[in-house]
């Protein structure tokens, strides 16, 4: 009965508007719709990700040997499991230009590649030749392609020549897109790219040289990548070999996405914990506003359960607005920024409605609201009558109930666990909570050394009733 009766007054009471509570929906509206923008344009990174694994790869699989390359039976072994294989190396060298008898040279990151390459994607060259046909070179030594930064730096134009080694090449075109880059991992200097027949003419891939070789495989369509990981780690235990699929084509770029986008979930999170003052401080001041109304429900009879949950629907029914504004400028946002984001990524990504992140940062608001509200809300029932007739909210006890402190207590504790969950790094998380209720202390600690030196100035000012009047007020 006492809750209809609550729901009946909180109905009424909206009619009225959201005059008092702009502040609060647009504090509770912003944080949520920074979080839920963050956590949208992580997900679609890590869509775009998983929906061209193979492409980012370089294959559907990719097994790595460290300092050789594949012995027969190994390499007999992947082609038996594969329907196309493509051998490449890594490793970092020097490029030499020598055109008048003084040496230039540049770090470089060197990719050999054979004629298979790429099972997967597409390289573009300026000007547009075939891959093959750029690295056939011009009969008289091999060809290259290379990055613009590298080519630029050497002052090398296509048709020039340069040294890997011993080996003399023919810049045949510049590298415009690598489809496979994303999964080379940190290179220490600009790619170009060779073929590995050229690559051993050159000297680079004799024993104790400090390369990598992969083999990128194309798999039957109804391959099980699970079983085929451990089939093969099974048959060559001691082999050294390290086996990637495209589950997680691009690792190092997944890392850092997911890091970096909890980070941002922190820093949104650590917003809305702001925002959540303004929540609160909103929340008094309606209620402040509503002293006459209050006063006038209790000398009619109305328990302090109906007073209490009239305003907690009240303000409830708001938040989940505030809550339903921000998931919906979260959600479009990124969706409306999308090719503009998607340009300046390295990596694909897929925007649209990721339902992920707007749960979670609808679970995020509604417990900050729950924290920020429920203790103004809990202190309305230690009122007495007589001081809601005199407008003295805050007349009150400075604590609300034992119950709400320990409810508060326990949502934020909530609050830490669920953020400790979603951003995946408790360490962090625990430490940003830290730095938020120091951050919440210190300024409790600065308004309460005000009010006290305030208080005290008051008598320094006599003579001058405008200081003092604003001092006093400071001061109450």
């Amino acid at each position: 009965m006492a809750l209809g009766t609550a729901a009946r007054f909180a109905r009424r009471e909206l009619r009225g508007g959201l005059k008092g509570f702009r502040i609060f929906l647009a504090c509770l509206a912003l944080g949520v719709a920074a979080i839920a923008g963050v956590g949208s344009v992580r997900s679609a990174i890590q869509s775009g990700l998983e929906a061209q694994g193979s492409i980012l790869l370089g294959g559907d699989a990719s097994v790595e040997f460290t300092y050789r390359f594949a012995e027969p039976e190994e390499r007999a072994y992947l082609e038996s499991i594969s329907t196309s294989i493509s051998e490449i190396t890594d490793f970092r060298s020097m490029v030499v230009k020598d055109p008048d008898g003084v040496a230039e040279r540049a770090l470089t990151q060197v990719k050999s590649v054979d004629a298979a390459y790429p099972l997967t994607g597409k390289v573009q060259l300026d000007p547009a030749i075939p891959l093959a046909e750029a690295l056939a070179g011009d009969g008289t030594q091999p060809g290259a392609v290379m990055a613009p930064l590298l080519a630029d730096r050497l002052g090398l134009e296509p048709g020039d020549s340069f040294r890997l080694g011993i080996q003399d090449f023919t810049l045949s075109a510049i590298l415009l897109t690598e489809p496979d880059s994303s999964a080379s991992g940190f290179s220490l200097g600009p790619r170009t790219l060779v073929t590995t027949d050229a690559l051993r003419e050159a000297g680079l891939l004799q024993p104790g040289t400090l390369y990598e070789s992969e083999y990128r495989l194309l798999l039957p369509p109804d391959s099980d990548l699970d079983a085929l990981e451990t089939v093969t780690e099974a048959a060559f235990p001691s082999s050294g070999l390290r086996w990637r699929d495209s589950r997680n084509g691009a690792p190092g770029v997944a890392r850092f996405v997911e890091r970096l986008g909890a980070f941002l979930i922190l820093v949104g999170l650590s917003g809305l914990a702001v925002g959540g003052i303004g929540v609160s401080a909103a929340v008094r001041a309606y209620l402040a506003s509503k002293t006459s109304v209050i006063a006038t429900l209790r000398t009619l009879g109305a328990t302090r359960a109906t007073i209490f949950q009239t305003y907690f629907l009240q303000i409830g029914a708001l938040s989940l607005l505030g809550i339903g504004l921000g998931l919906i400028l979260g959600a479009l946002v990124p969706i409306l920024f999308g090719p503009l984001i998607s340009a300046s990524l390295p990596v694909p990504a897929i925007f649209t409605v990721h339902p992920a992140p707007l749960i979670e940062a609808a679970l995020y608001g509604i417990l900050t609201a729950l924290i920020f509200t429920l203790w103004p809300l809990a202190r309305t029932e230690d009122i007495r009558p007589a001081m809601l007739f005199r407008d003295a909210l805050d007349g009150g006890k400075a604590l609300p109930a034992w119950r709400y402190v320990i409810a508060t207590l326990v949502l934020l504790g909530l609050l830490v666990g669920v953020a400790s969950l979603f951003s995946g790094s408790p360490f962090l998380t625990l430490w940003t909570a830290g730095g938020l209720i120091g951050a919440l202390v210190v300024l409790v600690m600065a308004a309460i050394a005000i009010r006290w030196i305030a208080k005290r100035s008051t008598k320094a000012m006599r003579g001058r009733p405008v200081w003092r009047w604003a001092l006093a007020s400071i001061g109450g």
